[in-house]
């Protein structure tokens, strides 16, 4: 324990210590993901929205929005976006 008091603070753990910074993904296209769940189904402004869970590319997992009227399976591969509002939703893989 007395070691621990005499660590050097950088600036990085800082901001981590005052919630200066967040891990947080760029808006747009982040990266490929699987899914992971079947589906569920919520509400989003007294619309029923249809949502999945994914594990990224990245190491991450999301709960994402599907806008589509398919169902996916468990281990299809899809594109994860953040959307403007700040939540996820997935898209397919098209073939370019």
């Amino acid at each position: 324990m007395s070691d621990m008091k005499n660590m050097q603070l950088d600036d990085s753990m800082m901001a981590l210590a005052t919630g200066g910074i967040t891990d947080s993904d760029p808006y747009g296209f982040v990266c490929e993901a699987t899914v992971t769940s079947a589906p569920g189904i919520h509400k989003e402004n007294g619309m029923s929205m249809t949502d999945y869970s994914v594990e990224a590319d990245n190491g991450k997992s999301y709960l994402v929005r599907w806008h589509y009227d398919t169902v996916l399976n468990t281990g299809e591969r899809v594109q994860l976006i953040h959307d403007d509002d700040g939540g996820y939703s997935i898209e397919p893989i098209t073939g370019g």
